[in-house]
């Protein structure tokens, strides 16, 4: 090679290669680092501004989910949330529509998100209407039957989902039957038994702006967002912190499950508790997570590449307050059902009996740490990641703190959690489909 070429080429490798940080080092890798604050109502905000694009994203986020379904009531918080934003006529509607404004509602196991998208210009005009409905909702019969028998339907579509049915019967075998996606949607005997003072109880209790929080990611600046959302927000109600009600976390009784369907595909998954929730457990599970299932290099990825075993896998992690869930699933052919739960059980056995390399874990590491950032590149999703922490408990400050946190793990801790956290005696199967044979 030339000199004149070698320099060339040795500038354009330092250019490309990335920059190193101690873990101590790394900033802020979400945008700008958002502001915190709060209204005169009580109500947390978390604004960031991000100059992308003239729209804003504003999740408000309510600390009541399906856990705080009393019992027999299941379906409570999800019903309320429902008729909490119907829209009381059509010309709300209208001008909902004239100005491009959507909104969408999302009940979990700790928390509700209501997701209000907009372009800026009509933020204002928005957030009046939608505040106005929450604030002045029309809790009648008509329209609480209305949506009991839309969650009927949502009740059929849940079972006939594998990957749902899946989370729902994960939800009874370890929480219970009212809470963490067992009865999301209720059941016939919950619905019959909700009545108008459940909902006009539940919604007082928890739509108040001690028990609310919002992300705000937008284009405006601070002059003028601040104003705006103090101006709508600001008259929520105000009102305390609710207190969760308490979710037991039990043992399964049995370590086997079979739920027979006849389909022409099996779902068979298998299920570990991990710890409760901090900021060290999620980003050490994600790490997990990561590794056991998502992407080509992951372990679970080898059974895809053998002759067709699987028409899918995946590894999820569910980080509920009282406990985190970490499942692994595939999707195979009935005929071969035994052979890919065999091949299942024998991939994770293992991995909790040889656990991980050094090499191996900086490559995890490096993808998880990509895959953060890439999942989180878009408004909403950044503040639904925002709207998690805060509603998790763990602040949102952990997403700024991700790579550093994940930089933190030692090959030995990440192998000590796998032993721990992995050990067969530990492992909940659940198969969902035609007999075995």
């Amino acid at each position: 090679m030339k000199a004149g070429k070698r320099i060339v080429f040795c500038l354009l490798v330092l250019l490309l290669r990335p920059a190193v940080h101690r873990a101590d080092e790394i900033p802020w890798r979400l945008g700008p680092e958002p502001q915190n604050y709060r209204l005169d109502n009580g109500l947390s905000v978390v604004w960031q501004r991000d100059n992308a694009a003239a729209n804003t994203v504003v999740l408000l986020l309510v600390r009541g989910g399906d856990r705080d379904d009393p019992p027999g009531r299941g379906g409570l918080a999800y019903l309320t949330g429902r008729l909490a934003l119907e829209i009381p006529d059509q010309t709300k509607l209208q001008q909902l529509m004239d100005f491009g404004s959507t909104f969408s509602l999302a009940v979990g196991g700790d928390y509700s998100l209501i997701t209000i998208r907009s372009l800026s210009r009509c933020l204002e005009p928005t957030l009046a209407i939608i505040t106005t409905i929450l604030t002045r909702p029309l809790f009648t019969d008509v329209r609480m039957d209305g949506v009991k028998e839309m969650m009927r339907h949502l009740q059929k579509m849940e079972t006939d989902d594998p990957s749902e049915f899946m989370r729902k019967i994960l939800g009874r075998t370890f929480f219970g039957a009212s809470a963490y996606r067992s009865a999301l949607f209720g059941d016939e005997a919950s619905l019959a038994q909700i009545g108008k003072k459940d909902i006009q109880g539940f919604f007082s209790s928890h739509y108040v702006a001690g028990n609310m929080a919002a992300v705000v990611i937008s284009d405006l600046g601070e002059g003028i967002v601040k104003p705006l959302i103090a101006a709508s927000l600001g008259s929520l109600p105000a009102g305390p912190l609710a207190l969760p009600r308490p979710v037991p976390v039990r043992k399964p009784e049995s370590p086997r499950l079979a739920v027979e369907r006849q389909s022409a595909q099996t779902h068979i998954s298998i299920s570990v508790l991990l710890p409760e929730l901090t900021a060290d457990n999620f980003v050490m599970a994600s790490l997990l997570e990561t590794w056991l299932g998502k992407g080509i290099g992951s372990r679970l990825w080898s059974l895809r590449s053998r002759s067709d075993l699987t028409y899918g896998l995946n590894a999820e992690l569910t980080p509920y307050k009282e406990a985190m869930l970490l499942s692994v699933y595939l999707r195979t052919g009935s005929e071969r059902s035994g052979e890919a739960q065999a091949e299942l059980e024998k991939l994770l056995r293992a991995v909790y009996e040889n656990g991980i390399g050094a090499a191996e874990l900086a490559a995890n590491k490096t993808y998880a740490r990509a895959d953060f950032w890439r999942e989180n590149e878009s408004r909403e999703h950044r503040a639904a990641t925002l709207a998690f922490l805060e509603g998790s408990g763990l602040s949102y400050r952990l997403a700024g703190d991700f790579a550093k946190r994940l930089e933190r793990i030692n090959l030995d801790d990440f192998n000590r959690a796998i032993r721990s956290w992995l050990a067969p005696e530990r492992w909940f199967s659940l198969r969902i489909g035609p007999p075995a044979g």
